[in-house]
C-alpha cells in the first residue's frame, strides 16, 4: 500500500482561510446578481401546453438579439402588449409569415401571402367581435411591420390584432424538436 506524502496530508487537513471563503461567497453572489438583472444572451423556451399555436415545436432555442432582417419562416418573439395583453409568459412567440413589400389577402378562411396559403381559419375572430368578413384584406404589408401567424387554427395572431413593428422584435428563435 502506497503512503500519501506528508505535504498532501497536510494540504487537506489545513481549512481554507476566512478571507478565501468569503471571496468565494461574494463572488457568488455578485455571479447571481449579474445574471439576474442582465438579459443572457441565449435562453430556452418550452411549451408544455397541450394545444400549441405552433404544435411542430416544444422547445427552442431564443436568441436575446434585435435581428437586423426578419425573413419569412423566421420564429420571432416579443414581450406581450396590447392584445396579447392578457399572454402570462414572458414572450410571445410566432413564426414570420409576411414581411414588409409581400401582398397580404385574407379570403374567405384561407390567408395568403404573395398569392400562396399560409395558414386556414379565423376560428378566434369573435373574440375580437368581428365576423370573418370583417377581417378580410388585399393589401401590401407596410414598411416595418410583419404579419406573424401561429400554424394552430386558434393561434392568435396576425390574422386578428393586424402587424407587429419590427422594433418591437426582442429575438429569434430556433427549433430544437
Amino acid at each position: 500500500m502506497i503512503e500519501p506524502s506528508a505535504p498532501a496530508a497536510r494540504c487537506a487537513e489545513i481549512p481554507p482561510s476566512p478571507r478565501k471563503v468569503f471571496a468565494i461567497a461574494l463572488a457568488s453572489v455578485l455571479l447571481m446578481v449579474f445574471l439576474y438583472w442582465v438579459k443572457p444572451p441565449v435562453s430556452f423556451a418550452f411549451d408544455p401546453n397541450d394545444e400549441k399555436c405552433l404544435p411542430d415545436m416544444r422547445l427552442s432555442l431564443m436568441l436575446h438579439q434585435r435581428p437586423t432582417t426578419v425573413h419569412d419562416g423566421d420564429l420571432v418573439f416579443w414581450k406581450p402588449f396590447g392584445p396579447l395583453a392578457y399572454v402570462k409568459q414572458r414572450y410571445v412567440m410566432k413564426q414570420v409569415a409576411g414581411v414588409a413589400g409581400d401582398h397580404l389577402q385574407i379570403r374567405g378562411e384561407t390567408v395568403l401571402i404573395n398569392g400562396k396559403p399560409v395558414v386556414q381559419g379565423l376560428a378566434l375572430a369573435r373574440l375580437y367581435h368581428a365576423t370573418p368578413q370583417e377581417l378580410q384584406r388585399d393589401e401590401v404589408i407596410p414598411a416595418g411591420k410583419l404579419f406573424v401567424i401561429g400554424t394552430h387554427p386558434h393561434s392568435d395572431d396576425s390574422r386578428y390584432w393586424g402587424y407587429l413593428d419590427v422594433a418591437s422584435v426582442d429575438g429569434r428563435a430556433l427549433k430544437i424538436f
